[in-house]
């Protein structure tokens, strides 16, 4: 097999800006290409981003998923059995029915920001528009006050920002300070919910027990050891600081990704107004075209051979979401954005036993948020689709800013 021809750091956030020219390169060139740099091996493929995420017999995520992360101390860094442990006590507050339950309020939150901005004209649109509904439904589903949601904007970038820093970086300093202030609200609010259960995600994972769905004798104050059942108060912190960041940078970037392809495309956002029921595919196609998660690393526990290359126990691969969604192998015209794309096997919530929890919740918010906007914003685009401000991550998309424009609308809608 000939040596790769190019030197990529493929931790360097620059990378990230305009990265489909390597993501191509690495998928037809080098599907398994090591990163001397940073000691990681990579895969760009969708058949091989699927098959480490399946294989947790030979990929594990417990040695962390970030690859500048000395300790993960959440879900995702979990392998089973304690992964299906937690998982299973999470789960009950992401059923399909408490999904379903939200379908009204999620349109009516969407309906009073569109109330805000019509007259406008012109906004950003991530700012003033896509942040808003995201973060409120997920402070609703924990158990936090929505009202604080511009101090859980503030926490969650922070926290995100830090990704991929080392050392004495301020971004690694300014994501602590963020972490310890979220933590100060939420675990008074732990002990709380101990002492009089709820119907958020606090409260149900509180009294939750994974051995048939006893619950916590609150008149006793009995309580199981973290091995035999409940979430002990810093698992479930760490799950809370995850659900924040996942629970809304993801879907506000998917929201916000969504208006960038609509933009670029306008024959599809077209097509979506004259036959809004296109947006039952449309919805996965945003998320496939923006892929709002970027990369997940595991770690060799089983030494084997992956494309005619030995891994060795130990060694770490970097799974790029992206490029396995751009991948002319599986998706026909992958760079284009089809809003009836059918099938649509993207990788964006990730597969297998990490699949993402949150991903009904995620699709039903993209659903009714577009659905209201096109409903009411017919015009809206952005203004220059192919210029996006992003942060510095390598985790997520990290859009920050996007102008955009539309006819003003300038008499009340009744939401």
């Amino acid at each position: 097999m000939a040596a790769p021809t190019r030197d990529i750091d493929i931790l360097d956030p620059a990378l990230y800006d305009d990265p489909w020219s390597t993501y191509r390169w690495l998928r037809d060139e080098a599907p398994l290409y090591h990163d001397a740099g940073n000691d990681l091996w990579v895969v760009s493929r969708h058949e091989d981003v699927g098959e480490v995420s399946r294989r947790a017999d030979l990929w594990s995520a417990a040695t962390g998923v970030r690859p500048r992360v000395s300790a993960d101390m959440s879900i995702i860094a979990l392998d089973d059995p304690e992964h299906t442990r937690q998982r299973r006590l999470i789960n009950r507050g992401f059923t399909p029915r408490r999904v379903r339950e939200l379908a009204p309020h999620i349109r009516e939150l969407t309906n009073q920001i569109l109330d805000d901005v019509q007259h406008r004209g012109e906004i950003d649109f991530v700012e003033d528009f896509a942040a808003h509904v995201p973060l409120i439904i997920i402070s609703e589903v924990m158990g936090l006050d929505p009202q604080t949601r511009d101090r859980m904007y503030r926490w969650s970038d922070a926290m995100m920002a830090g990704d991929g820093h080392v050392g004495d970086a301020p971004e690694l300093h300014t994501a602590a300070v963020a972490f310890g202030e979220f933590a100060a609200v939420c675990l008074p609010l732990i002990v709380e919910r101990r002492a009089e259960s709820t119907d958020d995600i606090i409260g149900i994972l509180t009294r939750a027990f994974d051995d048939g769905g006893l619950e916590k004798d609150h008149k006793s104050g009995e309580r199981r050891a973290s091995g035999e059942g409940a979430l002990e108060d810093d698992e479930l912190l760490m799950f809370l600081t995850l659900l924040l960041v996942a629970g809304n940078e993801t879907t506000r970037n998917a929201i916000s990704g969504g208006l960038i392809a609509l933009s670029r495309f306008p024959d599809q956002r077209q097509r979506l107004l004259d036959a809004p029921s296109l947006m039952d595919t449309a919805v996965d196609e945003i998320i496939r075209w923006t892929t709002p998660v970027m990369s997940f690393m595991r770690t060799c526990t089983e030494a084997h051979e992956l494309h005619g290359q030995r891994i060795e126990v130990g060694d770490r691969i970097l799974m790029l979401y992206q490029s396995a969604n751009r991948d002319d192998r599986v998706f026909e015209r992958p760079d284009d954005f089809i809003a009836d794309r059918d099938p649509n096997p993207h990788l964006a919530f990730g597969t297998g036993t990490h699949y993402c929890l949150g991903a009904n919740l995620a699709r039903l918010e993209v659903k009714l948020v577009f659905e209201e906007l096109l409903g009411r914003l017919g015009d809206i685009r952005a203004v220059d689709p192919g210029k996006v401000q992003r942060n510095r991550s390598t985790l997520v998309v990290g859009i920050d800013h996007l102008p955009a424009v539309f006819t003003p609308v300038t008499n009340p809608v009744a939401s």
